[in-house]
């Protein structure tokens, strides 16, 4: 996951002429530049002259593990070169703001949501189009997009437009239409500093203008007001933290985020959140302390989940290994009935966790409307000469409404609910999707067969 923060950061290093085709990036440089292009230098596909619109961007896939100890010269030797020694997962990073001409393109382009076609995003376009006719999909190619402010606003626009997985980081508005986003049926994801001065909307509204998953993490400092690449920090396991050391942003191990797992870990955030809010300030009342307890019960739960989660994603990866073939040569050795215990055993840990965070949501609208209704009684006995209306009234200058005690709330809790029902949906098919295959791989590999029977 954290791979792609590498390549929006090493992208910048292309308009200064520091990175050349064949040149390896990643955190072990295990990732080969496949080709580079600055539209202030260079021309791309059939354009006779650079469009000097200050577009920068690479190509790079990850090297075969058979020649990950190649140095370049070696590496380049091979038969087929460098088709041959790569795998088929590419990634297009595209360069972020750093020249006068960007800003123009930030306040024309993302701004004034001119897309115009001597535009950056245009040419961001045009070179995701020669790229795919070098590694198509029709060969076994695949292709996602990544980028940091500016880029991240073109590799969003690239994605949505060509149909493919993006990555981003404090990410501009792409400035797509909605019949565009419509037809988008890829994944989106967007990280930024809750400090943030691009994505947050002081300059290009970036955060209201990513209809995708865009997470905010709290990090700590607050470098280039909040935009600096190099503030997104990692634990141990690959995930996202924040200054608190709390996982926002789940990595699926295998390059990827794992995508239900954080949509859970964002409500653990938000109630950790508030707890702290809460405890910081002196003397509680009873309800505070009752709420502050209800938030960590629910963050128990919802912990359960995402380790759930977890499991399942992890034996997914196991039974689809080497294409979906067990054998006793993997030395993969597995009782199906064993297998099918694992995974039931994950679904009920998931349903469980699930029953009591609903119990945990649906109280807490009961507890709104009795917080109401204990409000309404006290203010009625310090106020009794004043009529029911005048007493609404009254509540009503200082913000204190039914609508803002209980409704609201309420609603927000009813949306915890819808959400948690998805995922619960997700989990289930997932689950599904697993004995499935353990049947499968039973089935088909005559060597496991007899291992187990």
């Amino acid at each position: 996951m954290d791979q792609n923060r590498i390549f929006s950061e090493t992208v910048y290093q292309v308009e200064v002429g520091k990175i050349k085709n064949g040149d390896r990036t990643g955190k072990s440089n295990e990732y080969l530049i496949l080709d580079t292009v600055n539209t202030d230098k260079h021309t791309i596909g059939n354009e006779k002259t650079p469009k000097k619109n200050g577009m920068q961007a690479m190509v790079v896939a990850e090297i075969k593990d058979k020649y990950k100890g190649y140095d370049k010269d070696d590496l380049k030797k091979q038969a087929g070169y460098p088709k041959s020694v790569i795998k088929k997962d590419l990634t297009i990073a595209y360069a972020g703001t750093k020249s006068w001409q960007d800003w123009k393109t930030n306040i024309r382009e993302v701004g004034f949501e001119d897309k115009h076609d001597n535009g950056a995003f245009q040419s961001a376009l045009a070179y995701a189009d020669t790229i795919e006719k070098t590694y198509s999909v029709k060969d076994g190619y695949t292709i996602s997009t990544t980028g940091h402010s500016l880029g991240g606003a073109q590799a969003i626009y690239v994605a949505v437009l060509k149909g493919y997985y993006g990555f981003t980081y404090a990410a501009a508005g792409p400035g797509l239409s909605e019949k565009q986003l419509k037809n988008y049926e890829g994944q989106i994801i967007n990280l930024y500093d809750t400090s943030d001065i691009v994505t947050s909307g002081w300059l290009t509204g970036g955060k209201g203008q990513l209809p995708f998953h865009s997470f905010e993490i709290d990090n700590a400092g607050w470098k280039n007001y909040g935009h600096d690449l190099n503030q997104f920090n990692l634990d141990k396991n690959g995930n996202y933290i924040d200054k608190y050391g709390d996982i926002v942003i789940y990595s699926d191990q295998h390059g990827g985020i794992a995508l239900e797992q954080t949509l859970l870990a964002q409500q653990i955030i938000k109630n950790k959140a508030m707890i702290r809010q809460m405890e910081t300030y002196g003397e509680k009342n009873q309800w505070e302390k009752d709420r502050i307890s209800q938030l960590k019960e629910e963050n128990k739960w919802l912990q359960l989940q995402i380790s759930a989660f977890s499991k399942l994603v992890t034996w997914r990866k196991r039974f689809t290994a080497s294409s979906g073939g067990l054998s006793t040569n993997e030395q993969i050795y597995l009782d199906d009935q064993q297998a099918l215990m694992i995974v039931k055993h994950a679904a009920s840990v998931f349903d469980q966790a699930m029953e009591q965070v609903l119990v945990i949501y649906q109280r807490g609208i009961r507890d709104l409307e009795q917080l109401w209704a204990d409000g309404l009684a006290m203010v009625r006995r310090q106020t009794p000469l004043l009529s029911q209306n005048e007493m609404l009234d009254a509540l009503r200058e200082v913000g204190c409404t039914k609508q803002t005690i209980v409704d609201e709330p309420t609603q927000e809790i009813r949306e915890k609910i819808f959400k948690i029902k998805q995922l619960s949906a997700e989990f289930s098919t997932l689950a599904k999707e697993i004995e499935a295959k353990i049947n499968e791989l039973v089935q088909r590999d005559r060597d496991l067969a007899r291992q187990l029977f």
